[in-house]
């Protein structure tokens, strides 16, 4: 082998083909993995492969032919398992080092992304027993190499990225910076605010995620207490509200947090109504209580206060997705797209997928949604059922089932057509991509 190695100290060690194959055995040997025959065959395969030097050999066409005898030209699309299979066996992965594998000190990670291993040691405190962070151990510039083009195949699912690049250099982002220069000099803790604002604001997205939502919510809400004066917290803690109303329940809960919303949100238009955001924050607040017009007109304000506010443009795209206008979708889209150059922050190419779908095309949708997942864009349920509906459309059934075992095994039970229900202006448009869930489930199965 032996192309595996580590920097635990100063000093660089290797590991042995020996130290992997105990981590490997007590992996396979685990609770966790008791019964899964094929998620053990797959990480074996994995494994070995990269311990024989053939870590190029890891592809999803290699693994569909060699672990589950699945040649390419047998019809339908036999990779379509190893993606499924790859997500479950990270899953057990990491429920392994939760739970009867969490005293192991090297440990095995296959990353979305690809399917090469990646290996990391954890330093542990013998006095103590404690284990200090870990040090990540990549498998040398051949691995390395490989990893890249494993990373450009199609995958449904993508880490978030930790610390996303800042908006485009442009207007918006120069008169940012004059601003933040100039309350350094007069009121440092506005520019605290300003800057956890700007923090919050680039995390906003996927919109779906609760539990992400409520700790953006609290970052704005920190704003808000560090400078009251600010509209940028109330702006954001108005829109983060308003999303976590859009995916509460019918009742009491779901309307305190709309009311709240266009409080927060009128308040920003109170402090600062020559701003873009705080037009933007009540548009989405107007949104999310389908008052889908007056969403549109709030919104068609922002992008005029500041066109070269990203994040303004996105909103306006899915409002225009949502109320069934998808050419002005599409139009806010491809400009939110000349002005991003982070690439997996913002939704506009699942805007640009979603609206050819509803407009026809629906071989672009799959083209654009395959595009948004391989450049790490936001997922969601919502994504990933235009995906499967698109393939469905298709006539492509065999990618349509696949497409929705992997939301059932992302979101299990999730309510996804009472989600569109509750999103679409015009009821039609939801029950399309409903129906052709519906006819994906309906599928016989092999």
């Amino acid at each position: 082998m032996s192309d595996a190695s580590v920097k635990s100290d100063p000093a660089q060690k290797t590991l042995s083909d020996e130290d992997i194959q105990r981590a490997l055995k007590a992996v396979l040997d685990s609770p966790e993995f008791d019964g899964a025959e094929r998620l053990q065959s797959f990480l074996s395969y994995v494994v070995e492969k990269l311990l024989a030097g053939q870590s190029e050999d890891i592809r999803a066409k290699s693994i569909a032919e060699d672990v589950y005898g699945r040649a390419l030209d047998s019809g339908g699309d036999p990779m379509a398992v190893v993606r499924v299979d790859a997500g479950r066996m990270r899953r057990r992965l990491a429920s392994f080092y939760s739970n009867s594998g969490k005293d192991q000190r090297l440990r095995i990670h296959v990353d979305p992304g690809g399917y090469v291993p990646r290996f990391e040691v954890l330093d542990i405190d013998i006095p103590s027993g404690r284990v200090r962070p870990s040090k990540m151990v990549w498998v040398s510039v051949a691995v390395l190499a490989a990893l890249a083009v494993a990373g450009g195949a199609m995958l449904f699912f993508r880490s978030p990225q930790s610390s996303p690049s800042p908006v485009a250099v442009s207007v918006y982002a120069n008169q940012e910076q004059a601003i933040r220069e100039a309350l350094f000099s007069t009121n440092p803790t506005k520019l605290q605010a300003v800057n956890l604002a700007t923090e919050a604001r680039l995390l906003m997205f996927p919109v779906l995620d609760r539990d992400r939502l409520q700790a953006v919510r609290g970052m704005f809400e920190r704003a808000m207490a560090l400078d009251e004066t600010y509209f940028g917290g109330y702006a954001g803690s108005a829109q983060a509200i308003s999303i976590l109303a859009l995916t509460t329940p019918p009742g009491a809960e779901k309307q305190a947090l709309l009311a709240l919303a266009k409080t927060r949100a009128q308040r920003a238009l109170e402090l600062a109504p020559d701003e873009g955001w705080s037009h933007s924050a009540l548009a989405l607040a107007s949104f999310c209580s389908r008052e889908h017009e007056a969403a549109l007109a709030q919104s068609t304000r922002a992008t005029r206060l500041a066109p070269d506010d990203i994040h303004v443009t996105n909103f306006d795209a899915l409002f225009a997705l949502f109320g069934g206008d998808f050419q002005r979708a599409i139009a806010s889209a491809n400009r939110a797209q000349g002005a991003n150059t982070t690439n997996g922050r913002f939704p506009y190419r699942s805007v640009l997928a979603s609206s050819s779908y509803h407009l026809g095309d629906y071989q672009a949708s799959v083209d654009q949604f395959n595009e948004a997942v391989r450049l790490g864009d936001p997922v969601s349920a919502i994504s990933i059922g235009y995906l499967a509906a698109s393939y469905q459309r298709l006539g492509d059934d065999e990618r349509a089932r696949a497409t929705i075992l992997l939301l059932d095994e992302a979101w299990p039970g999730y309510p996804l057509a009472a989600l569109f229900r509750t999103l679409f202006a015009d009821p039609d448009h939801a029950e399309d991509i409903i129906g052709a869930l519906n006819e994906i489930s309906a599928l016989p199965t092999d």
